[in-house]
């Protein structure tokens, strides 16, 4: 009788074992991947890259235009208090000839000694002091930026270190460029793939290589020394490049 309670014991047990084998089995299972589940992967999709360039052209509406003074003398003091009449003289004569005030900018200014070295190189001596002010100026009436120059000069200015012409509406060109780029790709990709005797899929990325942007017009270091400087600002080139990656089929 004990003999045949412990058999069915043993047997339970050992189905009840088979039992939870089973069960951790199927509870342990590890999901199949979604790429074997659909039996397609992102690598087995044929893609298509290509480069577009855009670019569209304006004429310049406004400039940047740095004016400075400098002075040199004796002492420190004689040197800035020279300096800060001048100065004080271009900024008056700019806002006179139509330039608003909060288009000026003071944007350096320095007091250094002036050494002198001895012929023989061996030690310098202080000669006196050199005094520098720049003021940046944004003119939106290109019209007046060669007679403004003059003016400047006439009022003390002895150091202009340049011109930078703008677009006053860049972003929106930025666009058009942008536009003329991704159209550029488009009409590349169409082309090869028909070459190629495929069709075009969605756009999988897009990217916008850095490096385009208005192209900027500088003229060199000058003083203006006639009445009525010549400018010319000509045109300038706002280009856009982009990377597009798409599906092939």
């Amino acid at each position: 009788m004990m003999k045949g309670k412990l058999w069915i014991l043993a047997t339970f047990f050992l189905a009840f074992s088979l039992f939870l084998g089973v069960g951790l089995t199927i509870i342990t299972q590890p999901p199949l991947p979604v790429a074997a589940q659909t039996g397609q992967t992102t690598d087995d999709l044929a893609t298509i890259e290509v480069s577009g360039h855009g670019q569209v052209q304006a004429e310049p509406d406004q400039a940047v235009v740095r004016l400075g003074v400098q002075t040199e003398a004796d002492t420190a003091e004689a040197a800035l208090e020279e300096n800060n009449e001048r100065m004080t003289a271009v900024i008056s004569a700019t806002i006179e000839a139509g330039i608003e005030e909060s288009d000026i900018t003071t944007e350096g200014f320095r007091l250094q000694p002036v050494y002198e070295t001895s012929t023989n190189g061996q030690s310098r001596e202080l000669v006196g002091y050199q005094a520098n002010n720049m003021v940046r100026v944004m003119v939106s009436d290109l019209q007046m930026l060669g007679a403004l120059l003059d003016t400047a000069v006439t009022a003390g200015s002895n150091n202009i270190q340049g011109i930078e012409f703008q677009i006053s509406n860049r972003e929106e060109l930025e666009a058009e460029a942008r536009e003329a780029a991704i159209n550029n790709a488009q009409e590349k990709a169409e082309q090869l793939t028909q070459l190629a005797g495929a069709d075009l899929g969605p756009v999988h990325s897009i990217i916008e290589v850095s490096g385009g942007g208005p192209l900027p017009f500088a003229l060199a270091d000058q003083a203006a020394a006639e009445s009525s400087v010549p400018i010319q600002a000509g045109t300038m080139t706002i280009q856009a490049n982009v990377q597009v990656v798409w599906e092939i089929r």
